[in-house]
């Protein structure tokens, strides 16, 4: 009977290892991917655009973020970034760089979610950014606190077969 319980805790922890490596969204070259909140309500969609002509490489390319985050307090003003590694990363800003269908910008780099608690802003960031990076979250923060983060997902710099 004790081997038995070994067993299922070996093989338990055998499967945790093996979920944690697959946890990682992987997004491939010139389409888009939904990627859930941890916890939360709402979404971030990252496209990975084509290069403008075939002599572009692709890390001359563009990544477009798109977060949709719901359920936030109106009267609070959230920061949204794209992190990669050691919490480096790009902030969401000036208002120049995004577009903001729900919302409103405070500042330079703060959003304020409509009267429902909805924040929809989306931003372009070269892909350099992202590529060579073991895993990127984008992760909305309220005065530093981290209120939402994606799940981890890396891009892929292969180019996909053209039918």
């Amino acid at each position: 009977m004790r081997s038995v319980i070994v067993y299922l805790l070996g093989f338990g922890i055998f499967l945790i290892g093996c979920s944690n490596e697959s946890s990682v969204i992987k997004v491939e070259a010139y389409k888009a991917e939904d990627i859930p909140f941890e916890e939360g309500a709402g979404r971030v969609t990252i496209a990975v655009n084509e290069p403008i002509s075939d002599e572009v490489a692709i890390s001359d390319g563009l990544i477009e973020v798109i977060v949709s985050a719901k359920g936030l307090k109106h009267s609070v003003n959230y920061e949204i970034s794209l992190e990669g590694e050691k919490n480096q990363g790009v902030v969401f800003g000036p208002k120049e760089n995004v577009k903001i269908t729900f919302g409103t910008m405070v500042g330079d780099t703060l959003f304020k979610p409509n009267e429902q608690g909805e924040l929809f802003v989306s931003m372009q960031n070269p892909l350099r950014i992202v590529l060579n990076v073991k895993e990127t979250r984008v992760v909305v923060s309220e005065d530093g606190k981290e209120i939402l983060r994606t799940e981890p997902f890396i891009v892929s710099e292969k180019l996909p077969n053209k039918k």
